[in-house]
């Protein structure tokens, strides 16, 4: 058998839910959705996520919980692959690209009324790349996929169980 497609989400919604879409990454967000007279969305997957610790996940399930409640500098479009900017006006690097400059937007606050800012930033890659940080929980300590996305750790984390 030779594959001819292949489904990039199997998303649905009622009819009267606003700003509905289906993202052919598996990322919807639904920040951007009203459902409509009710106030609740109900989500409905496959699984329980393996885990949340956001950096680490490859799991559909968890990547899509993860795109609740994480916000990057950059996003992919709720439609689209297209991305763009998200906590990050733009972003643009010096010629040998190994410093980038991020204009962050303004008036982002967390949950807790706290207000975004470039030590957020720092602070979420230290956490990330620094396997010896102390808020680096994730579930089984390898961090495998910041890993492989990245390249490797400052302070790696070990092979000991």
């Amino acid at each position: 058998m030779v594959p001819v497609a292949r489904a990039g989400s199997a998303a649905a919604y009622r009819a009267d839910v606003e700003g509905a879409g289906a993202s052919p990454l598996r990322l919807e967000r639904f920040a951007s959705m009203t459902p409509g007279d009710r106030r609740q969305l109900v989500w409905l997957t496959t699984a329980e996520p393996p885990g949340l610790y956001c950096a680490n996940e490859s799991d559909a399930v968890a990547t899509l919980v993860c795109a609740q409640y994480a916000e990057g500098l950059y996003a992919y479009d709720p439609a689209g692959t297209a991305v763009t900017p998200s906590l990050a006006k733009r972003c643009a690097p010096n010629p040998e690209l190994t410093v980038w400059t991020c204009t962050l937007r303004s008036g982002v606050v967390f949950h807790d009324g706290a207000t975004f800012d470039a030590g957020d930033v720092v602070a979420t890659y230290a956490v990330q790349w620094d396997a010896e940080h102390p808020l680096h929980t994730a579930e089984d300590g390898s961090s495998a996929q910041f890993g492989a996305w990245f390249g490797g750790f400052l302070n790696p984390p070990s092979t000991q169980p």
